[in-house]
């Protein structure tokens, strides 16, 4: 495990490692203006007269029709091919070998690779092991093609409960411009309608929350699958409801489970990739609460042929250099150097609040496999303990909140940056979890 966790080591400082630390070194930038930078350029560009191309059957602009009206940023889009599944993505089942136990009896023990860009979103979800090897719903498809939205839109909840493998076939556009304009680049929107109500008041052109980062976290969010209808849906309404301890209540409350764990039978929550909750819910994040906007940090602003535009090529804020000279560095006069410091040297351990996330997540990964194994080991012997028994249930249900919290940091794609306070106390509640059942099973 000690090699897995170098190998892992190497390949996200130079990119996930190395943005978590410009995160944290930003926190105390200076206060973002009170309106959203994005909608700043939307509003100032609307007296501009572009005529919306003809859409598809679905009703959707797919993005080659702006290629046109919007050069710039269509060029820019198409830069987010350079993240392809062939670009060098990393199996995570061998990177961490303990998500094998972890996920044992789900689909994500079938296959869980490192993400590719949002262009690759439809080849992603067609040829993963979790639809391929396993028959889903049609609600895997949501998020990875707006032609999918357009028609849960238009046709109403019955689409969810659709076979996967039935309907994946129709759909030919991945994330792009109608996910967040709809129809309409010069506005921003959130299409997606599963969040907008789980936003409830703070959904909307009047939250505190910036329209662009809620464009974004219609689709970077925690979300499960109603039992009934299968419908996309999220576990709060409101901001305030978006925090770990008040999503397990909700999924306890409701007595919802993904699955029931392969050895031990216990009921599982898979957590998907709560951006969005991590940024915005509760307390919020230092980012959010001096309010800059996803987009701040991951669309920078360029200076192309036709003037200045929002870069839509999403990456790191590391690579964004106008944005580390015109407003890291404002707070933060030595950020590049201290930057190519980090990079440079592997050994530079404990100065990134990723790699000490990296490693406490692989601490307690090892650990909820120890505690797995000894459960499954009791419960074959009939011994230590009885089936239906209270100790039992009382070590599935610690199972289940250790599950939970740690993944809650694990797919959450900062690695500690967006909210590290918040990351460290949801891996010490994850690591008490772990640790309450294996003295229980000493």
């Amino acid at each position: 495990m000690a090699k897995t966790k170098r190998n892992k080591l190497a390949v996200w400082t130079a990119s996930v490692c190395a943005f978590g630390m410009v995160m944290g070194l930003v926190a105390c930038a200076p206060q973002a203006t009170t309106d959203d930078k994005t909608d700043q350029k939307a509003d100032e560009n609307k007296t501009v007269q572009v005529e919306t191309p003809e859409a598809d059957k679905f009703g959707v602009v797919v993005a080659e029709s702006w290629k046109d009206a919007y050069p710039d940023q269509y060029a820019s889009y198409l830069e987010n091919e350079s993240n392809s599944p062939d670009s060098g993505k990393h199996n995570y089942l061998e990177l961490y070998p303990a998500l094998n136990t972890m996920y044992k009896g789900y689909a994500f023990a079938l296959g869980y690779d490192e993400a590719s860009s949002h262009l690759y979103t439809l080849q992603s979800v067609k040829e993963t092991p979790r639809t391929t090897k396993k028959e889903q719903l049609a609600g895997c498809i949501t998020c990875k093609t707006p032609q999918f939205t357009a028609l849960a839109n238009e046709e109403g909840d019955s689409v969810y409960k659709e076979k996967f493998n039935d309907m994946i076939g129709e759909f030919d556009e991945p994330i792009s411009c109608y996910n967040c304009h709809e129809n309409d680049p010069q506005s921003i929107s959130t299409p997606g309608t599963y969040f907008v109500k789980a936003l409830g008041n703070d959904a909307g052109e009047s939250s505190s929350v910036p329209m662009s980062a809620q464009a974004c976290g219609q689709c970077h969010n925690e979300y499960y699958f109603d039992g009934e209808t299968k419908v996309t849906s999220n576990p709060y309404t409101g901001l305030k409801e978006m925090t770990p301890d008040a999503i397990l209540a909700y999924y306890d409350d409701m007595n919802f489970k993904d699955w029931n764990h392969a050895d031990t039978f216990a009921p599982m929550i898979k957590v998907q990739h709560p951006e969005f909750e991590t940024n915005y819910g509760g307390d919020q994040s230092p980012m959010a609460k001096q309010g800059y906007s996803c987009s701040d940090c991951h669309m920078g602003t360029v200076e192309g042929e036709n003037g200045e535009y929002t870069s839509h090529n999403w990456t790191s804020p590391l690579e964004n250099k106008q944005l580390i000279e015109n407003d890291c560095s404002k707070c933060h006069d030595d950020l590049e150097k201290k930057v190519k410091d980090i990079q440079a040297s592997e050994e530079e351990r404990v100065t990134s609040i990723s790699e000490k996330i990296e490693d406490m997540t692989g601490k307690i990964a090892e650990k909820y496999a120890d505690e797995i194994a000894a459960m499954k080991a009791a419960s074959e012997a009939k011994t230590d303990i009885p089936a239906a028994s209270e100790e039992l249930a009382k070590l599935q249900t610690l199972q289940r909140n250790a599950q939970f919290y740690w993944d809650f940091v694990m797919v959450e794609n900062s690695e500690g940056a967006h909210n590290s306070k918040l990351t460290d106390e949801t891996l010490d509640k994850a690591e008490a979890a772990v640790d309450e059942a294996l003295t229980m099973l000493a």
